[in-house]
C-alpha cells in the first residue's frame, strides 16, 4: 500500500515537472530532485539498482543544471510591434532557446555512451543481484547522459527521452511496478515527441539567433 502511494505522488510531481520542462522553467530542476528521490526509494523496492542509482545522481546533477540556468546570461531580442517600430522584448516573457549537437560533439557523447553502459553493466551484473543488469544499466545510461544534454538546452534530448522511455516501459512491465509508473513512462513516451515539437516550433535556435517558422 505505501508503495502504490508513493507512486501516485512520484506521478502528480512527474506531471508538473514535464510542464515546467516543456516552458524551461528553472523551477523544473528542484521538481526533478524531489521525483528522483521518490523513485530511488520505488527502484531500490523493485531491485532496479541502476535506475535507482541515477536517481540520486541525478539529485547532484538537477543542483548543477538549475545553477547553470539561473547563471546562463540572456540577451533581449527585439520585438517589432504593430507599428513597425522595434522595442525590447518583455522581460517577463521567457523564450524557448535551444541549439543543436556541435560538429564532433555527437561523437565523443556516443562514445562517453558506451563507456558508461559497459561500466554500469558490469557492476549491475557482478556486484548486485539485479536481475535485469543490461537493460538496467542501458536506461541507466541514457538518463545521466540525457540530464547533461538537457542541460546544454540541446534540442536532440528529446531523442534521448524517446528511447529511453519506450525501454524503460518494457523493462518496468518486467519487473512488476504499479500501473502509475507505467502510465507516467507511457505519458513520457509520448511528452518527448511534444516537447521535440514545442522547442522546434516555438523556440530559437542560439547559434542562429532566429526564430524557427
Amino acid at each position: 500500500m505505501f508503495w502504490d502511494i508513493l507512486q501516485y505522488i512520484g506521478l502528480f510531481a512527474s506531471f508538473l515537472y514535464l510542464w515546467l520542462e516543456f516552458h524551461q522553467r528553472p523551477a523544473m530542476w528542484i521538481v526533478s530532485a524531489t521525483c528522483s528521490a521518490i523513485y530511488a526509494s520505488i527502484y531500490c523496492h523493485a531491485q532496479i539498482y541502476g535506475d535507482m542509482s541515477f536517481s540520486l545522481f541525478n539529485i547532484c546533477m538537477c543542483a548543477y543544471g538549475f545553477w547553470k540556468w539561473m547563471n546562463k546570461k540572456t540577451t533581449l531580442q527585439p520585438v517589432t510591434d504593430a507599428t513597425g517600430q522595434s522595442s525590447t522584448g518583455s522581460p517577463n516573457k521567457k523564450e524557448i532557446v535551444y541549439r543543436h549537437f556541435r560538429l564532433g560533439e555527437f561523437g565523443v557523447v556516443m562514445l562517453v555512451t558506451a563507456a558508461i553502459w559497459l561500466a554500469i553493466y558490469l557492476i549491475l551484473k557482478y556486484l548486485t543481484n539485479s536481475p535485469v543488469p543490461a537493460l538496467d544499466a542501458f536506461t541507466t545510461t541514457l538518463n545521466i547522459v540525457g540530464t547533461w544534454v538537457l542541460a546544454q538546452k540541446i534540442i536532440e534530448v528529446w531523442g534521448y527521452w524517446f528511447l529511453v522511455n519506450l525501454v524503460s516501459i518494457y523493462l518496468y512491465m518486467k519487473r512488476g511496478l504499479h500501473f502509475t509508473t507505467i502510465l507516467l513512462y507511457t505519458f513520457y513516451l509520448c511528452a518527448s515527441v511534444y516537447g521535440w515539437w514545442k522547442w522546434r516550433h516555438y523556440g530559437r535556435l542560439e547559434s542562429k539567433g532566429v526564430k524557427n517558422p
